[in-house]
């Protein structure tokens, strides 16, 4: 289904050579809600969080833009404890979260029109993790007090794309999806089972507000 959109998306880019173009400036803010993938993604909640971008139109197609946002995840603590269990290691009683903080470099490329437009995007950036977890494992021998929080930064990027449905001449209606790849990042570990983040799905929906040059 990603694989359909991003090509409808392309597509659509393609496609709007000969129509009316305006270029300008503006911002846009989404929240959005994050659907964890790849490794340990089971051990993760769906999460929730917010983008705001501030863009400028390099021509009536190529538009740059700087990304900033929050994402958290909570952790699902029956799901870890069933992991530890299948794989021998004991159980454990643990909460915890990890909350992300993307600033991201965005590359799209926008159909040209006065009605609605659809865009593609590439984009790169660090994202700053805020991890922690509490609570206590038990191996089989005791107990272990787990109490843990640190900050890192990893890697990440982005591709996926959207749709500008006008209010105005303003204001637009922004709904958009990416497909997030960031360095796995362990910060729990049981042996062979451990907590860490990896990829995730983003679906967006907000406002988007443009300018003329």
């Amino acid at each position: 289904m990603v694989k359909i959109f991003l090509i409808i998306i392309f597509i659509a880019v393609g496609l709007s050579n000969s129509a009316f173009a305006q270029t300008g400036y503006g911002t846009d803010i989404s929240g959005i809600i994050a659907i964890p993938t790849g490794i340990n993604s089971e051990i993760y909640n769906t999460g929730f969080g917010g983008l705001a971008g501030f863009y400028y139109d390099v021509d009536e197609k190529i538009r740059i833009a700087l990304v900033l946002g929050f994402i958290t995840l909570g952790l699902d603590g029956d799901e870890l404890n069933k992991k530890l269990e299948d794989a021998g290691e004991g159980n454990a009683s643990i909460s915890g979260s990890t909350n992300a903080i993307p600033v991201i470099i965005s590359f799209r490329l926008i159909t040209t029109g006065t009605n609605m437009r659809f865009y593609g995007l590439l984009e790169a950036g660090i994202y700053t993790y805020w991890s922690k977890a509490q609570g206590t494992y038990f191996p089989g021998d005791g107990d272990v007090p787990i109490d843990k929080s640190e900050f890192r930064s990893e890697p990440g990027s982005s591709v996926g794309g959207g749709v500008l449905f006008p209010l105005n001449e303003e204001l637009n209606l922004n709904a958009n999806l990416r497909y997030t790849f960031i360095q796995d990042s362990e910060y729990l570990n049981f042996g062979t089972t451990s907590v860490s983040t990896s990829q995730m799905f983003l679906f967006g929906i907000g406002l988007n507000w443009f300018f003329l040059l």
